[in-house]
């Protein structure tokens, strides 16, 4: 009788906790997505769009992508000095992410047809950061964008009163 009673408590439990993971929620901010081309399909030397803005303390996936025939950079070292990175995913041709990249991220070389993610959160305020490809006569020929961060602290702390 024991032996039984131990084993429907096992089943039990073990029944109740199959439950609870399966119905568990994703865990964590779902990130705000935000879509760039780095270049265009008619290859025009251009960011679509050019003027990126972000707030802070929100947590963001720029999902960056190169339909242009050539090669091109997304330069925005400023950008990184005002956002924490959480990291970057190289995606395959399916959208299936290949690799991750973690750290301070400055400046992103896109071939031809890639697609990458950048996650991040803006930390500090910031207007008119420079964006811009620096492949040979790319940003002489209009490949400029700016970044603007704004918004209140994104953590605030408690009240002391």
């Amino acid at each position: 009788m024991q032996a039984n009673l131990s084993m429907l408590v096992m089943l039990a439990v073990t029944m109740g906790l199959g439950t609870a993971q399966a119905a568990e929620p994703q865990k964590g901010p779902r990130p705000v997505e935000v879509r760039v081309e780095v270049g265009t399909k008619e290859n025009a030397l251009r960011f679509v769009p050019e003027h990126l803005r972000f707030e802070r303390g929100v947590y963001y996936k720029l999902i960056l992508h190169n339909p242009s025939p050539q090669a091109h950079y997304f330069a925005a070292e400023s950008l990184s000095t005002h956002a924490f990175s959480r990291k970057v995913e190289v995606m395959n041709a399916s959208g299936e992410p290949i690799a991750e990249v973690q750290g301070s991220i400055y400046d992103i070389e896109l071939s031809s047809g890639t697609t990458l993610a950048w996650y991040f959160y803006p930390m500090t305020n910031a207007e008119d950061l420079p964006l811009y490809c620096h492949k040979e006569g790319h940003r002489e020929g209009g490949m400029l964008g700016t970044v603007t961060i704004s918004g209140p602290p994104p953590f605030q702390a408690p009240s002391t009163r």
